[in-house]
């Protein structure tokens, strides 16, 4: 059977996955009449016109108990039950013109400040007694405003941040003119005058990508890297829309179980690909560097480690700055305060954290900029690597035992872990109701998703991929060559996707039992990783099926090295337009591509002068500073000889 053949046979299997999904979605449900009797889930009035008029609005949720034997109510617990799938609907967010829907405007201006929660849970227990017989405790209060609420007063670290874009702007443009009024040979002297010139740091962002050399052909990293980095974005576009007020809630919960829901909601297996592929890039250099005679272990060590912090942090600094002081500035509306407020002030509590890239481990419930717990455990994971690959460099026999051992010692403690504290898989943990409080106090999110323990796998794949690659180099074996070779390879990546999409259904719908939970949550990962590093493998190798020609175009490199800038920016984007919605969002197929590819486009857009003007600089200073500090001192000129002297 040709490569061709089991590409498509693979992507059949995918296809019957995400048709067993669809089976399996029970029509126990409720009709129609049933589950619109229930209180409706989420409602928002107009925001505008309530501040503009000096009203009263609040935003907050709502727990429903029944005044006596209830029908409704029991309905609602029974389907809430199903936690994995459904919202619970014992539970009502409510954001009203408090002023206007339970009394008149002038009323408003009568309420003093701590009475305004009062009056609010008054008005909508009134509103669920009247409608449902259920009483309303309200157990969260977001906000309550009397008309338009003032801006926070500029701090020292808000009016900085405008002074430090000023001053990189500047920077461009001297070193620009630099550039281009300079001679050649003056520029080779004065290399780090000319780090920020917009023309040099666009041929850096446009650069081609390595060629096929003799340690193997890594073209396709650039194509996969952008793939994966949509697939975070789309992930996060349905995320940021479950976490706000939604319209169509039972079209959601339905969809739930869909074949492409299941894989868009696992689809964040994919940042495993982001740790695999960075530990075995920094192994394979390590090696390279290893068989031609280098540096000393600790100078190797704490040098490269050096050029990683370089290379993440100016820009991953801005960021967290800008989200800590102007973007709670920047917009308005009615979830406004909750998504976008509230995150910044996490972010001015805890710049700190980001700064030591600890921000997964210490205060992990409090997010700023949730996206960046995946820069912290890089950081750390990829420290782990480089001492692991240093002292395998030099015990090259051991490497592979001692590498497949961490693995299976790091899927045994996984599953440990999780059967003990009764941790879940990933489709699992991204229930409803635990997104909506993005993850707080959720110990599968904190320790299995977000911690170096739970994507040990992934790094430890990419080491492992890194050492059977420079195997087979070394040996000078031609693996292609091998029909078994390259059917298994190019079924590697349909299968990756295939897990990602059956996986979930092992475990049955509804809450999953505690055993096979904990199994599921130590392997998913690692599979995937498996799955992923035989395809990886086979393109290094020249094992060729058309996702490898896809992928190792040559015109994703630019996009490539913009996704870094993307994964900072997209959140921040995606966040502000969620929140200055004034009406609860539509959530369905159409609309989440429409927006999955704006929020990409804005994000790729704002990477460009993030990338120009921060991220390319600094690495360009680097390597300038670098050359200076290597350069040999000047020969001295000889000095005229003075006639008096002779």
């Amino acid at each position: 059977m040709p490569p061709r053949a089991v590409l498509v046979c693979a992507l059949l299997a995918c296809l019957l996955a995400c048709a067993r999904a669809d089976a399996a979605i029970s029509a126990s449900d409720l009709t129609a009449e049933e589950y619109y009797s229930m209180p409706q889930l989420f409602h928002l009035d107009e925001y505008e016109s309530c501040v503009a008029t000096r009203g009263v609005y609040c935003l907050g949720s709502f727990e429903l108990s029944p005044d006596g034997e209830s029908r409704v109510f029991r309905l609602m617990q029974e389907y809430s039950s199903n936690w994995v799938d459904n919202f619970n609907h014992t539970r009502l967010h409510r954001g009203l013109c408090v002023s206007r829907r339970c009394s008149d405007s002038n009323t408003a201006l009568q309420v003093p400040e701590p009475s305004m929660d009062s009056w609010f849970a008054s008005c909508v227990n009134a509103s669920t007694m009247s409608s449902h017989n259920l009483s309303a405790r309200l157990y969260q209060l977001d906000y309550c405003q009397r008309g338009q609420e003032s801006a926070r007063p500029l701090d020292a670290a808000d009016r900085a941040f405008p002074v430090v874009l000023a001053a990189l702007a500047a920077l461009a443009g001297v070193s620009t003119a630099l550039e281009l009024l300079l001679s050649p040979q003056t520029k080779k002297e004065y290399q780090w005058a000319l780090c920020w010139s917009l023309p040099g740091c666009w041929r850096a962002l446009r650069a081609p990508p390595p060629a096929v050399s003799a340690a193997g052909d890594l073209r396709v990293f650039d194509g996969v890297r952008v793939f994966c980095m949509m697939c975070v974005i789309i992930e996060h576009v349905c995320w940021l829309s479950t976490i706000s007020y939604l319209t169509d809630i039972r079209y959601f919960e339905t969809i739930r179980r869909s074949g492409d829901a299941i894989l868009l909601g696992n689809s964040t297996l994919v940042v495993q690909v982001f740790f695999l592929m960075a530990s075995f890039l920094l192994a394979h250099k390590i090696l390279l560097q290893t068989s031609k005679g280098s540096m000393p272990p600790w100078r190797s060590f704490f040098s490269t480690m050096i050029n990683r912090i370089i290379r993440i942090s100016p820009s991953y600094y801005m960021v967290v700055w800008f989200a800590a002081s102007w973007w709670a500035r920047l917009g308005a509306g009615p979830q406004w305060a909750p998504r976008v407020a509230a995150e910044a002030a996490v972010c001015r509590a805890k710049w700190w954290v980001h700064l030591l890239y600890l921000n997964n481990v210490l205060d992990a419930d409090n997010k700023c900029l949730v996206q960046t717990w995946y820069l912290a455990a890089d950081m750390q994971l990829y420290a782990v690597a480089l001492l692991l690959t240093l002292a395998l460099a030099r015990w090259r026999r051991g490497a592979l035992p001692t590498l497949m051992a961490l693995l299976l010692i790091s899927v045994g403690g996984l599953f440990a872990v999780s059967y003990w504290l009764k941790l879940v898989s990933t489709f699992v943990m991204h229930n409803p109701e635990v997104v909506r409080v993005k993850y707080y106090g959720d110990l599968s999110f904190n320790i299995l998703y977000q911690s170096p323990l739970g994507n040990a796998p992934g790094t430890l794949a990419g080491l492992l991929l890194a050492y059977v690659h420079h195997e087979m180099l070394e040996r000078n074996k031609q693996p292609q060559q091998y029909r078994w070779f390259r059917w298994v390879t190019s079924a590697g990546a349909p299968l990756a996707m295939w897990w990602a999409a059956w996986s979930p259904l092992l475990l049955g719908a509804g809450a999953p039992e505690r055993a096979p939970a904990a199994a599921l949550a130590a392997l998913e990962r690692p599979v995937f990783s498996l799955f992923v590093g035989l395809a990886l493998l086979g393109a290094m190798h020249g094992v060729q099926p058309i996702w490898v020609r896809f992928f190792a175009w040559r015109g994703w490199g630019p996009a490539a090295r913009l996704s870094f800038g993307a994964l900072l920016l997209h959140m921040p984007i995606n966040t502000a337009l969620i929140a200055a919605r004034r009406a609860p969002t539509e959530f369905n197929r159409l609309s989440i591509i429409v927006e999955w590819f704006g929020v990409a486009g804005a994000a790729y857009l704002a990477a460009l002068p993030l990338a120009l003007l921060v991220e390319l600089p600094a690495q360009r200073l680097q390597r300038a500073l670098e050359q200076l500090c290597r350069a040999p001192p000047p020969e001295p000129r000889p000095q005229p000889v003075e006639k008096t002297n002779l």
